[in-house]
């Protein structure tokens, strides 16, 4: 099990990525006008969604509480933390820090990289490891492919300049500065990094919870997108269908593996382990 230090973090980082995030998805126009740096209400609702979806990453390592079935979801967490952290450090010069929600941000980020420390220390004491063996070649293209797609789009994100496709609405529907594009492009860094592990793992539960978690926070961005659907341009960008179609393509499939693997929860595969 993880630790109950690993377990109070985590509920932390639950509720104020919770809270964060319904502020800045729910009062997008506000959220622009006082986030820690400059942002669109669109980017703000996407930003929106992450913390959402981060704070139910979150709320799943406390539910379940056991390594193989989470250690996914806190590897996310993790290197999100610390990821965007080094992309505050990076544009401190552009950083506003005497507006209402800049403090929970970075205190946000702060938590999640203490967390990350606790939970590596943690996981190194146990040597956690399944000896279940349920994890079918199939799902393991599945994540080779989720792997390899959303790996290339942090590497074109993260070596984007201004004056590109990136920044200019060829992807997403709004020009976006380098320090947004950068907060884009570790989002999805992690993304990335915390689906490799599963490539080699042995039973699926932890995947499966990755999945489900995953799609809470594609639903929620995806949301963010119909409600500023008038901003795409699909006719003269068609660039944008990539960034609108990934996460629909990436929500029906997570569904679908949701779906077959119903009768075997995260919790059913967890009691299993424990036998």
């Amino acid at each position: 099990m993880i630790s109950a230090t690993v377990r109070r973090l985590n509920t932390g980082l639950a509720l104020l990525y919770g809270l964060l995030g319904l502020v800045l998805f729910l009062t997008p126009t506000w959220s622009a006008a006082n986030f820690s740096w400059k942002i669109s209400p669109f980017v703000a609702m996407t930003m929106g969604g992450w913390c959402l979806g981060n704070g139910y990453f979150a709320w799943e390592t406390v539910r379940l509480g056991r390594w193989t079935a989470v250690y996914l979801l806190q590897l996310y967490l993790g290197v999100f933390g610390v990821l965007e952290t080094a992309v505050l450090i990076l544009f401190r010069d552009k950083l506003i820090l005497n507006v209402p929600l800049a403090l929970p941000y970075i205190l946000a980020l702060v938590l999640t990289v203490i967390t990350a420390v606790f939970a590596l220390l943690d996981w190194q004491k146990q040597h956690p490891s399944s000896k279940n063996h349920s994890f079918p070649n199939w799902v393991r293209v599945i994540v080779v492919g989720f792997v390899g797609f959303v790996g290339l789009i942090a590497f074109l994100v993260l070596r984007a300049q201004s004056g590109g496709l990136a920044t200019e609405g060829g992807a997403f529907p709004e020009p976006l500065t380098l320090f947004t594009l950068r907060a884009f492009g570790s989002f999805y860094t992690a993304l990335t990094i915390g689906a490799i592990p599963a490539i080699w793992d042995r039973h699926i539960s932890g995947w499966m919870a990755y999945t489900r978690a995953g799609l809470a926070l594609i639903l929620t961005i995806l949301l963010a997108c119909l409600l500023n659907i008038s901003k795409f341009d699909f006719a003269n960008h068609p660039g944008q269908w990539l960034y609108f179609g990934a996460y629909v393509a990436a929500a029906l499939v997570a569904i679908g593996l949701l779906w077959l693997y119903r009768p075997h929860t995260a919790l059913g595969h967890t009691l299993v382990e424990q036998r």
